[in-house]
């Protein structure tokens, strides 16, 4: 009688727990990749806001007009206008762009007026929360914006 040859190749068993330990290392990174993302929203979200305010005091210095930014929580919306209603910038922070909810952005002054002149009548202070990370623009009276 010959020899029995051993045929090349994996067995069954050791597939599976290949497979079984790709499957645990996948899920325990999930959670960490999902983190990151919501970190990487808020902080997109926040760059965008905070460029938006700084337009604001151009814009009106630029027009020699009034500026106003307004919020609105229901439609998760501010809007930078003159006081005919003429929309100059609009951006929504919700769900469907940035992945945030009503009670996770607040402006500390709604309506704020901005003066040709380039300085507001108050600071603003808009605050941009999710889980895992929050972002605070500061806005002076004379436009100068700061992300915390």
């Amino acid at each position: 009688m010959g020899k029995l040859r051993s045929r090349p190749g994996f067995t069954l068993i050791e597939l599976l727990v290949v497979v079984f330990i790709g499957g645990v290392l996948s899920a325990l990174s999930i959670g960490k990749m999902q983190s990151s993302i919501r970190q990487q929203r808020i902080s997109r979200a926040a760059q965008s806001v905070a460029q938006d305010m700084e337009a604001a005091w151009t814009l009106s210095v630029r027009n020699h007009r009034p500026v106003r930014i307004t919020w609105t929580a229901s439609s998760m919306e501010y809007a930078i206008k003159d006081r005919s209603g003429t929309a100059f910038r609009k951006r929504t922070l919700g769900a469907d762009t940035y992945g945030l909810t009503s009670t996770g952005v607040t402006f500390s002054k709604n309506p704020l007026e901005i003066y040709p002149n380039g300085l507001a009548e108050d600071t603003l202070l808009i605050t941009i929360s999710g889980t895992d990370k929050t972002a605070k623009i500061r806005v002076s009276r004379g436009g100068m914006v700061r992300i915390e």
